[in-house]
């Protein structure tokens, strides 16, 4: 397999292009031990060394450091290893292997921030910023029935009653009830923008108008 070109993309990394479209990213002395160069054939035994030894061992360090960090989704911890230039198969073997251990859990995740998040924003907005986290439908239709009690409509009523979440934004904004058109639309479309119901946001401006 010919290596076509070796490009560096930082002070210790460079990107190898093969022949075919595959690629990956090796660092300085992982290319001076393996004697790789640009234009020359890249053997069978180099190439699964590299796709089942090199790559795999580093991808599971990597996704241990970064879940050192913070908790991650699936979905984050592939596309932050995707970034750093992992193949897909080698990103697969790493978030498997974490997974195993019970690091990446996305049931655990969405369950994890929603206790947190549930008493400052609505359920709506909950559920959408965890499904662009990539997180799938059935789990957080898991997780909302369990945290809200019962689960139709991310919008429903429930425990959680949303007037009162509204009302504790609105007095740390200082709101009063005697606010402008203008001061209130613009409440209004924050509110609005975050999933609360209208009817809801009223409710909450008219309990606290002085």
């Amino acid at each position: 397999m010919l290596i076509e070109s070796i490009e560096p993309i930082s002070k210790d990394r460079s990107r190898v292009r093969l022949e075919g479209g595959h690629e990956f990213v090796l660092y300085k002395g992982e290319l001076r031990i393996l004697k790789l160069k640009e234009d020359t054939d890249l053997s069978d035994d180099v190439y699964r060394n590299i796709m089942e030894t090199v790559l795999p061992k580093r991808a599971k360090l990597r996704a241990m450091n970064l879940l050192k960090a913070r908790a991650y989704t699936e979905y984050g911890l592939r596309k932050k290893l995707i970034e750093g230039g992992y193949p897909s198969s080698v990103c697969d073997e790493a978030i498997a292997y974490v997974k195993s251990y019970g690091y990446v859990n996305d049931r655990q995740y969405a369950l994890d921030y929603v206790n947190d998040q549930c008493t400052k924003r609505s359920k709506k907005e909950l559920y959408q910023k965890l499904s662009q986290k990539g997180i799938a439908k059935e789990i957080l239709d898991g997780v909302f029935a369990e945290v809200y009690g019962s689960y139709r409509d991310v919008r429903e009523e429930s425990s959680f009653n949303e007037t009162d979440v509204i009302v504790k934004t609105l007095k740390k904004r200082g709101f009063t009830g005697n606010e402008s058109y203008e001061e209130r639309q613009k409440l209004l479309a924050y509110f609005y923008r975050r999933g609360f119901e209208m009817d809801s946001v009223y409710k909450a401006m008219d309990s606290l108008k002085e």
